[in-house]
C-alpha cells in the first residue's frame, strides 16, 4: 500500500472479510445447536478459514496480524 487511494480499497476489502466471518460465525452457531449434518458445519469452518486467511494476507501486508478467539464463554 503505497497511495492513499489504496488504503481505501484495502479498508473496505478487510471490513468486507470481517463482516464475512461474522456470518459464517453465525452459520456456523446455528447449524450446530439446530443438529445438521457435520458436513454443512464443516463447509462452513472451511469458508471461515478461506476468508481468515484472505484476511491475514491483506493484514500481513500492513504489518498486522489477527486471531479468531472464541469468547462466546467469557463471563
Amino acid at each position: 500500500m503505497t497511495a492513499i487511494g489504496n488504503y481505501e480499497e484495502w479498508a473496505i476489502r478487510v471490513s468486507r472479510l470481517l463482516e464475512l466471518i461474522a456470518m459464517d460465525n453465525d452459520a456456523i452457531k446455528m447449524h450446530q445447536e439446530g443438529n445438521s449434518p457435520a458436513l454443512i458445519v464443516e463447509q462452513y469452518q472451511r469458508l471461515r478459514n478461506d476468508h481468515l486467511e484472505e484476511l491475514r494476507e491483506l493484514l500481513k501486508d500492513s504489518g498486522m496480524t489477527i486471531q479468531l478467539l472464541n469468547i462466546s464463554n467469557a463471563a
